[in-house]
């Protein structure tokens, strides 16, 4: 999930707050519901504006299923399963790769909802100029990777593998906060920074956008496919059919006013189902990014 600080963002808060309060269905007495977030998913954001962003989606949870429950911001993947599995929290919000690594420490995780990322994918990527020489990231020797404002966490994990075992000042990551992905990959087809570190949806969008400029660009390396983000919980913290009203309330959020500004806001599609294959996927990924020695 993308969350970017600005005027525009936090008007559109505002806007959200009220629209998701004026629109709730019913006045029957909410039931308590905590949630847990990943600090994570709140890259480059102001750790004071944080509580303020994690609010509209625990309003969300509100109208659409009755759910109600303050929203836990926790450090990483491990605390917010601990927390899941000492019944501090019943649901929990993870990027893919971090549910992957959750269920090692917690087999009896259920997801509920999945994000629908824009274009349907969860990829990253480097992207040079087509006319650099460079064949792999190790080939960057003294060129850094720039990244741009709000990068994903599987970019970063994805950065990481690619830099294991290189020197420290080979493809260094470099992050210009000021810099839309957009505006990073004009400044590597002027030539303006050497690299780039984008997501797969932004890459396609620009070659939409910009068909010109997109042939000045190559794919160095890409990652595999993460499967996406997750509301999770634990097998007996909720009943069954407490989590159904939930898949269905968070799939279907999208089909009015206050969900659709949330969506666009979180860069999202939507949220539906957990796919056929998302347990394949996860296994996927836990093979290719294995959960970190000491967590």
């Amino acid at each position: 999930m993308r969350v970017t600080l600005s005027v525009r963002v936090f008007s559109s808060l505002l806007l959200l707050m009220g629209a998701i309060s004026a629109t709730r269905a019913d006045d029957k007495p909410p039931v308590d519901l905590k949630m847990g977030m990943l600090q994570g998913m709140f890259r480059d954001v102001q750790p004071a504006m944080v509580q303020v962003l994690s609010k509209p989606f625990r309003e969300l949870v509100y109208k659409q299923t009755g759910f109600t429950g303050d929203v836990d911001l926790c450090p990483d993947a491990m605390n917010l399963v601990e927390k899941l599995k000492d019944k501090k929290l019943q649901l929990g919000v993870f990027h893919g790769h971090e549910f992957a690594w959750a269920q090692q420490k917690c087999p009896d995780l259920i997801p509920i909802v999945v994000t629908i990322p824009p274009g349907g994918k969860a990829q990253s990527m480097i992207v040079v100029h087509v006319d650099c020489k460079a064949k792999s990231a190790a080939d960057l020797v003294d060129d850094p990777v720039t990244l741009p404002r709000g990068t994903k966490a599987y970019s970063l994990l994805f950065l990481d593998k690619c830099r294991a075992g290189l020197g420290k000042a080979v493809a260094k990551p470099v992050t210009k906060v000021g810099m839309t992905t957009e505006d990073l990959l004009n400044a590597v087809v002027l030539g303006e920074v050497a690299a780039a570190l984008v997501d797969a949806s932004t890459l396609d969008g620009y070659q939409s956008l910009q068909p010109g400029a997109f042939k000045q660009l190559k794919i160095l390396v890409k990652s595999e496919m993460f499967p996406p983000a997750v509301v999770a919980y634990r097998k007996g913290s909720i009943t069954e059919d407490d989590a159904a009203k939930i898949r269905k309330g968070l799939s279907t959020a999208n089909q009015n006013a206050s969900g659709k500004l949330l969506m666009t806001l979180w860069n999202l599609k939507g949220l539906e189902e957990p796919p056929a294959d998302y347990q394949q996927k996860l296994d996927a990924i836990l093979k290719a990014y294995p959960l970190p020695e000491g967590k």
